[in-house]
């Protein structure tokens, strides 16, 4: 295949938080476009099975457990990239808290242990990763990190207040490390998910609460990992080498419109089906 089917060959991508879900499919796509990668979780076992399948595809990739929480590890696993493949040049921080969701609620219920822990994986995390690649990208002029945001970052709720705070601060997080890197040939962006349907420990969204979602959006479909993925990937390679300090919401639409819009596309079917 040409390098228009390999756009990232001979580039070298770590991708932290990557057991499944988002993670995994990114993983998957950047070596799928031809860079080597090197895949970190805390879940070990399953980040070493995610890169034998991109082995057995034909991709490069390593792996490695990693606690985003740990900076030695974090260093540690940037420096794995440089050593197994002489350099670093893509970063996709997208480690977070997921399991800490169902008990993230309004302020005064907030719990500060429950606070402290999402926010050391969602925005320390993502801190460290940044902080231990930057080096390793400055030493040959140029770099890619691509941040997981999330539209809950963006909007108040009546729930996920932690959350919702690591997330609006990865969205700094990602507009300070452009600033203050640009000049030297690095790029910082964030994708920024909707609703993704990702199988998880414990069950996922109710249909219920989808059919609720999926109400909002302008789009009808829900979205999947693989959606992220292809945002990530078109950030971190040559493709985007103009774009910088930019949100990429990936959310069907899900915060371009007015909050009426569910109740008016439900008036506007009541006044049609009143005509017919």
């Amino acid at each position: 295949m040409d390098q228009y089917q390999h756009p990232l060959s001979s580039r070298v991508a770590v991708v932290v938080g990557c057991a499944g879900g988002i993670g995994a499919a990114t993983a998957a796509t950047l070596a799928a476009r031809g860079a080597a990668v090197v895949l970190a979780d805390i879940d070990e076992a399953a980040v070493k099975e995610n890169a034998a399948r991109i082995v057995e595809a034909g991709g490069t990739a390593a792996a490695t457990g990693c606690d985003v929480r740990d900076e030695g590890q974090v260093a540690a696993t940037m420096k794995l990239a440089v050593d197994s493949f002489g350099r670093l040049d893509i970063l996709h921080n997208n480690a977070a808290a997921m399991h800490l969701l169902r008990e993230d609620r309004d302020v005064v219920s907030a719990d500060i242990g429950h606070w402290d822990q999402t926010l050391a994986v969602n925005l320390r995390g993502q801190l460290l990763g940044s902080k231990h690649a930057i080096p390793h990208m400055l030493a040959r002029g140029r770099g890619s990190i691509v941040n997981t945001a999330s539209v809950t970052g963006l909007m108040g709720d009546v729930m996920l207040t932690a959350y919702g705070a690591s997330k609006a601060a990865v969205v700094h997080l990602t507009l300070s490390i452009a600033t203050q890197y640009g000049k030297r040939g690095i790029r910082c962006n964030a994708v920024v998910p909707g609703l993704i349907r990702v199988s998880r420990p414990g069950g996922g969204l109710s249909e219920e609460t989808l059919r609720k979602h999926l109400r909002q959006q302008l789009l009808g479909a829900t979205g999947q990992p693989q959606d992220v993925a292809n945002a990530v990937a078109f950030l971190a390679g040559d493709e985007a080498r103009f774009i910088t300090g930019q949100l990429l919401k990936v959310d069907a639409g899900l915060t371009a419109h007015q909050p009426s819009y569910a109740d008016a596309v439900d008036a506007l079917d009541t006044a049609l089906d009143t005509m017919s």
